[in-house]
């Protein structure tokens, strides 16, 4: 059964080890390879993971070496094969978006037009650097000869295609709201000098967000 106490990170390590024996060094690799832009706060516990994993019998592990450097290859065992197929199983939580450049979007009435500007152009530049770092990813994932896990190589291009896609929505979005934004003569005045625009866009998000209403027969 899954252990209710493991971390994502945790199981996304599980998933990994499934494939091949790995170093910490291994999983750190793979994490920058596209998952880090997925599933960031694993920045901060894919050293950690394999120990835990170690302490509760999921993966085994074994003193190795690359000439004079000693490391640790961690193997997953079949308790922890198991725990990984019935974490699959549970309901996944909500998404989570952590995203400073929208915070500062949020609060920019407190800054200068030209940093709101700046800060879009940012965002904008970021988000296209991240899709292009996709977009090199799916060449690599096409040649399963290089990929390194030509056996997912359907479900990477799942989760390939969302990030291009979501990444494509920032540039997209950055790009509309810097046009929004382009007769504004500052930061706070369009809270009523464009009140009817911003009605219109608000409009525009309720009809989108709205729940679908199946049709009468």
């Amino acid at each position: 059964m899954a252990q209710g106490d493991l971390t994502t990170t945790s199981y996304v390590v599980l998933g990994m080890l499934v494939s091949r024996d790995l170093t910490a060094y291994d999983i750190s690799e793979l994490f920058s390879r596209g998952v880090g832009e997925l599933w960031p706060r694993a920045g901060r516990q894919h050293y950690n993971a394999p120990k835990k994993l170690l302490e509760r019998g999921l993966v085994t592990a074994r003193a190795d070496a690359v000439g004079a450097r000693p490391r640790t290859v961690y193997s997953i065992t079949d308790e922890g094969r198991a725990a990984l197929t019935a974490w699959l199983a549970e309901k996944s939580r909500p998404s989570a978006l952590e995203f400073e450049g929208m915070m500062r979007v949020l609060f920019a009435d407190q800054g200068s037009l030209e940093d709101l500007r700046s800060n879009l152009r940012t965002m904008r530049e970021q988000a296209d650097a991240t899709r292009q770092l996709f977009g090199r990813h799916a060449v690599t994932l096409r040649d399963t000869t290089v990929a390194t896990f030509p056996e997912r190589q359907h479900l990477m291009a799942l989760a390939n295609r969302f990030m291009v896609g979501h990444f494509s929505h920032i540039v997209e979005w950055s790009d509309w709201a810097l046009a929004e934004i382009e007769d504004w003569p500052d930061t706070t005045t369009p809270a009523t000098s464009h009140r009817d625009r911003t009605e219109t866009m608000l409009d525009a998000s309720a009809r989108l967000g709205a729940p679908e209403v199946p049709e009468k027969s």
